[in-house]
């Protein structure tokens, strides 16, 4: 940290939390030198890189909320926005243009790059396999511009820091906090220090609410659906202690959970830090905590707000499932009893009932696949395929949610939900009902690379959405990302649904012969696995072959 980043954070120390209108310096990571607008107003003007200093004006970039995850960044003092220019190509300049919330070529989505970080990717909307790219090193008026989105290009790290200040006389920080009705617990909770104190409006130690245990889960009611945009949380002696936690809501008082976010606290703050979560229309949401590292089983939280505006959107997943995944134009469908399109915005697949195999298969399956007439190679053929998904599943089951498939018994992109002892993921341990979700992409070299993309329970939902770019895959999902230049085959093809493997994830080893439909029922049934659904919402996809 530099003395300037220094300075700042005793400043915020002292001076209270954060707020609302987020304002963030945005410093190109590990290299000191941050996107920069240049001096005044001046229309036109390409973004460039200056030397961090966050008391610089010009450095200074209000986050504009402009929906479905989508945000805008206009200098501070300035009607001047980020404008990527009409379409995407590479070297495509960055400049500020006069603030229009209809232009989307101003929108960009963030996308973490680290767990446990403020470190992410600006994608454009419309746009997303172009990011912002600061250029190879960096060094003063170095021109900031487009580049194919690559989350582990370090080019494309962008570290925020937060500089705008909750107790400025002039800010009304309670303008968007949302009324609380109830919160409750999972009876963790000590007797003296039950969930309602998270939400009496007092953040002092002897008001707090406590739970033993990891993971422990507080949930808060809200009075009405609203459209939520951040959480605050006060953690019990907070500064000088670091919670690891996850948030889910929902647009209900049942039903399954969507995660939106996922990280750990600063360890700075004893009064409310504020958390920009992804937009979400919610009724409830839930805090998950883990460990901290004071070493205590216990989590302490004195107070909880929730922050939103306006009134929610509508319900989630009522996008019409599209024509071109059900019509049989490009995929067919493995598994047709029961259908799996149980409404017109709906898909549900169920292997234990459909049990569908196929010759060398290792379990049941009912997915959609491209037809074999439509099949080329992956450098022939740009894609993007898009699902909110909600899984359901026996503690120690695994699947496989989609995958590109090579011409053989081969495959290129594998996103998995298992809850198995394999090593390297946020959980790697089987049949506890946490489920790893991540990604196996096989580079160029033919070895198969992998990825976590973050953890999920029975019931729970996550966002997903991958990207073949001619060869170039990124998948997306849980606020991470994970790309690289994939090996080619001349017959690859996309797949997805529920393709539910026989294995038991103790001893990750096949269960069954392949192919043998009643040797997988015994498995199953050995396994305990008796349940198995994923359910897909605002599915879409699109496809543009050579």
């Amino acid at each position: 940290m530099t003395m300037y980043k220094f300075l700042l954070a005793a400043s915020l120390a002292v001076t209270g939390s954060l707020s609302q209108a987020a304002t963030f310096v945005m410093e190109k990571h590990g290299t000191g030198h941050a996107i920069d607008g240049n001096g005044g107003a001046q229309t036109g003007q390409q973004l460039y890189l200056w030397e961090t200093n966050l008391t610089n004006l010009n450095q200074h970039w209000v986050q504009l909320d402009r929906g479905n995850g989508y945000y805008a960044y206009k200098k501070e003092n300035t009607n001047l926005c980020w404008d990527a220019g009409s379409g995407a190509s590479r070297q495509q300049a960055v400049t500020l243009q006069e603030c229009d919330e209809s232009n989307y070529d101003q929108h960009f989505a963030k996308v973490k790059v680290y767990p446990s970080s403020e470190i992410y990717r600006f994608a454009k909307r419309g746009a997303q396999e172009f990011s912002l790219d600061g250029g190879g090193d960096a060094a003063n008026r170095q021109d900031i511009y487009l580049w194919s989105s690559n989350s582990d290009n370090i080019n494309q790290q962008w570290q925020l820091f937060r500089v705008d200040d909750s107790n400025d006389p002039d800010e009304d920080s309670n303008d968007n906090t949302l009324a609380i009705a109830t919160a409750f617990d999972d009876d963790s909770s000590h007797n003296n220090y039950p969930a309602a104190n998270a939400i009496d409006g007092s953040t002092s130690w002897e008001s707090r609410w406590a739970a033993s245990g990891s993971p422990v889960n507080l949930t808060v009611e809200l009075e009405e659906v609203s459209r939520v945009t951040e959480l605050g949380i006060a953690w019990g002696r907070g500064d000088s202690r670091v919670y690891t936690f996850e948030v889910y809501a929902r647009p209900g008082t049942s039903g399954s959970w969507t995660k939106v976010y996922d990280d750990i606290s600063s360890g700075s703050k004893a009064d409310i830090e504020v958390f920009d979560i992804t937009d979400i229309d919610a009724k409830q949401l839930r805090i998950k905590t883990f460990e901290n590292t004071s070493g205590s089983s216990w989590t302490n939280l004195t107070e909880v707000e929730v922050y939103g505006g306006g009134e929610s959107n509508g319900d989630p997943g009522n996008d019409e499932i599209p024509a071109n995944i059900t019509d049989g134009s490009i995929f067919d469908l493995e598994g047709a009893n029961p259908h799996p399109l149980v409404n017109s915005s709906t898909l549900v697949f169920v292997p234990l009932e459909a049990q569908y195999i196929s010759p060398n298969g290792n379990g049941w399956r009912q997915e959609y696949k491209v037809k074999q007439s439509l099949r080329v190679a992956m450098t022939d053929v740009y894609e993007v395929f898009e699902a909110d998904v909600k899984v359901e599943m026996s503690d120690a089951g695994k699947t496989i949610i989609a995958q590109h498939h090579a011409g053989g018994l081969g495959t290129i992109m594998k996103l998995y939900v298992s809850d198995s002892s394999e090593s390297g993921f946020d959980d790697s341990v089987a049949g506890n009902g946490i489920f790893d979700v991540y990604v196996r992409l096989r580079n160029t070299d033919g070895e198969e690379e992998k990825y976590a993309l973050g953890t999920i329970r029975s019931g729970d939902s996550f966002d997903f959405k991958m990207v073949n770019d001619y060869g170039y895959v990124t998948v997306y999902g849980m606020g991470r990302a994970f790309g690289i230049p994939v090996e080619d085959d001349a017959d690859s093809y996309f797949k997805f649904g529920n393709y539910l493997q026989s294995q038991n994830t103790y001893t990750r080893k096949n269960c069954g012969e392949p192919g043998n439909s009643e040797s997988f029922a015994q498995c199953f049934t050995d396994l305990g696995i008796t349940e198995s659904t994923v359910t897909m919402t605002n599915v879409s996809y699109t496809r543009i072959a050579d």
